[in-house]
């Protein structure tokens, strides 16, 4: 068995492993299992007894941590799995699983951010009238171009992805 939930005792642990205090994780948790029978059509305990299984996460609260304690600490799959007493692969599924059951409730409560725009005017009028807009992105790597001028454009001689 991995951490649980039921092991953090203060609120500077809640807030370390997965960025909400123990009252906010409890009253998302319930949306949460909303959410998952709105998309499953069953509850997590009738789904574990019709596998005829015992789950590694067993309740939506259990579910629910792993994704937000996934989401806040960025492990790879197998860390998480060890982290959480599962294989790699029953991390990344689970993790893939409860991450759309948690933007359904984040979607119907109406605080999921948005995420896509089909056109920059879009992206203008959804923000406009907003003073301050913080974007979190992060790099990724692209195909080298193919002719000279192109390379010179797309180097900045700062970054390598070699030793």
């Amino acid at each position: 068995m991995g951490i649980s939930y039921k092991d953090i005792k203060k609120g500077s642990q809640w807030k370390a492993a997965i960025g909400l205090s123990s009252s906010q994780f409890m009253n998302l948790s319930v949306l949460f299992g909303q959410a998952y029978e709105s998309i499953h059509e069953v509850s997590l305990e009738q789904g574990a007894s019709n596998l005829k299984k015992a789950l590694y996460l067993s309740t939506y609260e259990d579910c629910l941590f792993f994704v937000l304690f996934a989401l806040k600490n960025g492990l790879t799959y197998e860390s998480l799995g060890l982290v959480f007493g599962m294989d790699g692969s029953n991390a990344q599924r689970n993790f893939e699983k409860y991450l759309t059951v948690l933007e359904k409730a984040l979607e119907g409560k109406g605080v999921l951010p948005r995420r896509s725009f089909k056109s920059a005017e879009e992206f203008r009028a959804y923000f406009q009238g907003q003073q301050e807009l913080i974007i979190d992105a992060s790099e990724q790597a692209v195909q080298r171009p193919k002719g000279r001028q192109e390379q010179e454009a797309a180097y900045s001689g700062k970054k390598k992805t070699y030793e």
